[in-house]
């Protein structure tokens, strides 16, 4: 075959097309990997069993400490000092994310029991208003004249709201002492239902100039969104939550006389509430000139007071710091009753709490400021 017939045998036409078997891709031929010399084997092996080792390590020591630290908390649960038993399961309850703890050796029953045995609410009496002296009323149980001297404070600059830090060998925190009651308000997020407010953003909001953070809230699992309070909540004389039961209430009324006890709808309406929150695991601290005793772990805590002259109590305790490991309940009683509470209550405590005033957070929170339904504000 000459030159021209081999051309015209591989001339492809659209007349013509072309088949399969004329048609030959030429692929470039692939190298092969280069073989892996025996070191490079045995150092590759080598490696991998050292990850083996280590991740075969890592587990064991989770699972040993896990089992270390269950045989401690059955030891607490378990063993011979009912009061050390006691501290233990409150300490797990007031913490949300480990709640379910103590029912690991525990049954309900037995949960509610001691937690019914460390509650003093029901209990309680209700708030006594002829305790407090308010201004330009006459308190008959109130002590008369008394100004924020005679409780060995002085406002310096006159504004109306005295500071003072709170220092203790084991925790710090900060005591804001509010004297007009009727500066203090509750404030919460535009609606329920959704995301809640930091403590910061409630005070730009309401212009405020200072507040902490108030009731208790939906948290299932500590990543709640801090939208929705548990229990009556009541925002300027506006009623949220009215089908709640009755539990531990704290609120003022319109004329600024703050109320604290087992409290629902009802009861806040008759006591003429315009503002206040539900907190339900408490405790109330000071009942009518009385402090409480309850027995709870170590934790930041929150809580809010009335002196006999109506000046208002905004207490908070940094916690789980190397500054400040926190306060138990009967500490916060005792500063209460320094401060001349004549009734006081502890609020919402661990992550939540805050005390924001005049631009930053005066305390050390636990944790990032939280997203919150309530905080007791002040203007």
């Amino acid at each position: 075959m000459n030159e021209n017939n081999e051309n015209k045998d591989l001339e492809v036409t659209a007349d013509s097309p072309a088949t399969e078997e004329e048609i030959q891709v030429v692929k470039p031929a692939r190298k092969a990997p280069p073989k892996k010399s025996k070191k490079q084997k045995e150092r590759e092996a080598r490696a991998i069993r050292g990850i083996n080792r280590f991740i075969g390590f890592l587990l064991t020591t989770v699972v040993l400490i896990g089992v270390l630290g269950l045989g401690v908390e059955y030891v607490l649960v378990k063993g011979p000092s009912p009061a050390l038993r006691d501290t233990f399961v409150m300490t797990m309850l007031e913490t949300r994310r480990f709640g379910f703890i103590p029912k690991l050796f525990l049954s309900n029953e037995e949960v509610e029991q001691i937690r019914s045995r460390n509650a003093n609410s029901v209990l309680v009496e209700a708030t006594d208003p002829s305790l407090i002296n308010l201004p330009g009323t006459d308190g008959a149980g109130a002590q008369e004249g008394f100004t924020p001297e005679d409780y060995g404070l002085v406002d310096e600059d006159g504004d109306g709201i005295i500071i003072e830090e709170i220092k203790n060998k084991s925790y710090s925190g900060y005591m804001v002492i509010v004297l007009d009651p009727n500066r203090v308000f509750v404030g919460k997020p535009d609606y329920y239902g959704g995301y809640g407010l930091t403590v910061e953003a409630m005070c730009q909001k309401y212009d405020a100039l200072g507040g902490i953070n108030g009731g208790g809230f939906v948290d299932d699992g500590g990543g709640g969104l801090g939208g929705e309070p548990t229990g009556l909540t009541v925002v300027d004389g506006v009623y949220f939550n009215e089908w709640a039961p009755k539990d531990i209430f704290i609120g003022f009324d319109v004329n600024g006389i703050l109320h604290i006890g087992w409290m629902d709808a009802q009861d806040a309406r008759a006591a003429q509430i315009r503002d206040g929150v539900t907190f339900p695991v408490g405790p109330i601290l000071v009942s009518n000139g009385n402090p409480l005793s309850t027995a709870s772990s170590v934790n930041p805590r929150t809580a809010i007071g009335q002196r006999g002259d109506g000046a208002v109590l905004l207490l908070v305790i940094d916690g789980r710091q190397a500054h400040s490991v926190g306060c138990t309940y009967d500490d916060l009683t005792e500063i209460m009753m320094n401060y001349g509470a004549v009734n006081a209550c502890n609020l919402d405590g661990g992550s939540s709490t805050v005390l924001w005033y005049d631009g930053d957070y005066l305390n050390s929170p636990a944790a990032v400021p939280r997203p919150l339904p309530t905080g007791f504000l002040f203007r």
